[in-house]
């Protein structure tokens, strides 16, 4: 288990404060559908396409697609590692911004609200909560983070944001 680190405000020289509210659509969801549809990308919602386009799914779309539902995890988190963050969109970054702000000023929804809104990284509660549901949902889903918002995987945000 890698030991605890500051987490910087910027990810991979990424502004965590521009572009960061998605549609809601979870990861696990997108994916479902992408296989239920055989990869046919018009036949997704358009929800689901700014998540796919958010996590780049069409540079992994083939492995997906070939892999258990087992297997999505990894495949998603080794792609996220051997990206660069300024190139993901909104979805995938949102998980940092739920971990950075978890593990900076403190844990949980109540929390997260009050420094998005202080930060006037949106003043709408239902954007916060957009960027709140899918950071939290896709990172629980990943294992990066626990359902509080917490880092789970201090192994994985290391190499994140090292770029390694």
């Amino acid at each position: 288990m890698a030991e605890r680190f500051e987490l910087p405000n910027k990810l991979g020289g990424r502004n965590l404060y521009i572009k960061v509210i998605p549609t809601v659509c979870n990861l696990k969801n997108m994916l479902t559908k992408l296989v239920q549809v055989n990869g046919d990308f018009s036949q997704l919602k358009q929800w689901e396409k700014r998540s796919y386009k958010a996590y780049k799914i069409e540079e992994i779309e083939n492995e997906i697609l070939n892999s258990p539902e087992a297997g999505w995890k990894g495949i998603i988190r080794k792609h996220i590692l051997a990206g660069r963050p300024s190139e993901f969109g909104a979805s995938c970054i949102d998980i940092y911004l739920v971990a950075f702000v978890a593990e900076t000023y403190g844990k949980g929804k109540e929390i997260f609200f009050k420094y998005i809104m202080e930060n006037e990284i949106t003043d709408t509660d239902n954007s916060a909560q957009a960027i709140w549901q899918v950071g939290k949902g896709d990172g629980v889903f990943l294992e990066i983070l626990h359902n509080d918002g917490v880092v789970k995987d201090w192994g994985f945000l290391k190499a994140w944001v090292e770029g390694n």
